[in-house]
């Protein structure tokens, strides 16, 4: 009975040490690591293959974070969306309400499969299109019309913000 505890403790003993290290440190050396390049330079090198001329890494010429994707510049500016829905012959809603000064990506999609389109700000968006205009100022609005008829309207009304 005592041996078969000894020889498990032993068993575990050398597992946990079989476990123990496996980091990439470099060993101490003999000297207690306080080897210096004075000291090293004293000592001859043993090496006696043929002498070859290393070359020391070039640096690598990285571009600069304005120049890799995702940079400086790559940015999309902010914009708040107005999306419009085409269903039996009417485009919904009528008013849409966006925060002040940001740019109103407008989106029009048809949900029956017809052809929609609205004039809104001076331009034309049709089903499955969209533009883009210029952020409002505070209470100013886009009108527009939707083809077919009915009004829509776009007001800088909205708080920002999630």
């Amino acid at each position: 009975m005592r041996r078969a505890a000894a020889a498990a403790a032993g068993l575990a003993l050398v597992l946990a040490a079989a476990g123990c290290g496996g980091d990439d440190e470099p060993e101490p050396t003999a000297g207690g690591g306080r080897e210096t390049a004075a000291h090293t330079a004293e000592e001859p090198s043993r090496d006696m293959g043929p002498a070859t001329a290393e070359k020391a890494p070039q640096p690598t010429k990285t571009a600069s974070p304005e120049k890799q994707p995702g940079g400086a510049g790559d940015e999309e500016p902010a914009r708040s969306q107005a999306q419009f829905t085409g269903r039996a012959g009417h485009v919904s809603p009528s008013v849409v309400r966006v925060p002040p000064y940001i740019a109103v990506q407008v989106a029009l999609r048809s949900a029956d499969g017809g052809a929609y389109y609205l004039v809104i700000g001076g331009r034309k968006v049709g089903a499955g299109k969209s533009i883009t205009l210029d952020g409002l100022r505070p209470g100013a609005a886009y009108s527009g019309r939707a083809g077919g008829g009915g009004d829509v309207r776009i007001e800088a009304s909205a708080e920002p913000g999630p």
